[in-house]
């Protein structure tokens, strides 16, 4: 597979930004996707089709719609009734569902950028773009979400806290990437961000 190109590539540049000392509150990043398939399929045996897939790969099951699966570094989002999203390493990909693939995968890792907003105000930052409530009470860790950035699809994945302070994954269609980007570099400015390689 040819080797998938940052669409950030021109418009990425580590640094601080926006605050001239003390310690920022926003971390913002690129990170690799690794490899993304979708399993789709039909109402009347979806669950039956990609439940082999899913175990193969060490989650439980289809998942909730709301909450990501997470199994030994891999992530699995189940995004819609019949079509769950596979988050996996970078060396894995559509050959190594073998015969347990039973229902259609698709391979879409050159149609998303992964986005990373980290920091004490990351859920103020991205509360300025998101129609959602990213408090943890009602986001935690682990929950995800399907909506969108000027009228933009994303999707939104909350991680675990980095030392108290939350951290957001943003899945965007490449072809928009720099649009995202530049909206979340502009209104980080009034608090002050750090651009920073992928972790």
């Amino acid at each position: 597979m040819p080797e998938i190109r940052s669409a950030l590539s021109a418009h990425f540049h580590p640094g601080r930004f926006g605050f001239e000392g003390g310690e920022l509150p926003l971390v913002l990043s690129e990170q690799p996707l690794g490899t993304l398939i979708q399993l789709s399929g039909w109402p009347d045996n979806f669950e039956q089709a990609a439940t082999p897939v899913l175990q193969r790969l060490g989650f439980a099951g289809l998942g909730d719609f709301n909450h990501a699966q997470a199994a030994g570094g891999l992530l699995a989002f189940r995004i819609a009734p019949e079509r769950v999203l596979l988050r996996l390493a970078s060396s894995v990909g559509l050959e190594s569902l073998g015969e347990a693939a039973q229902t259609p995968a698709l391979d879409l890792s050159h149609s998303r950028t992964v986005l990373r907003v980290a920091g004490a105000a990351a859920a103020d930052l991205l509360a300025r773009g998101l129609p959602i409530d990213l408090g943890a009470a009602v986001f935690p860790a682990g929950r995800f979400v399907q909506s969108g950035i000027h009228s933009i699809g994303v999707m939104v994945h909350r991680l675990a806290d980095d030392n108290g302070a939350p951290v957001f994954e943003i899945y965007v269609p490449r072809s928009y990437a720099v649009t995202i980007w530049e909206f979340l570099t502009e209104s980080a400015v009034p608090f002050g961000y750090r651009i920073s390689k992928a972790t």
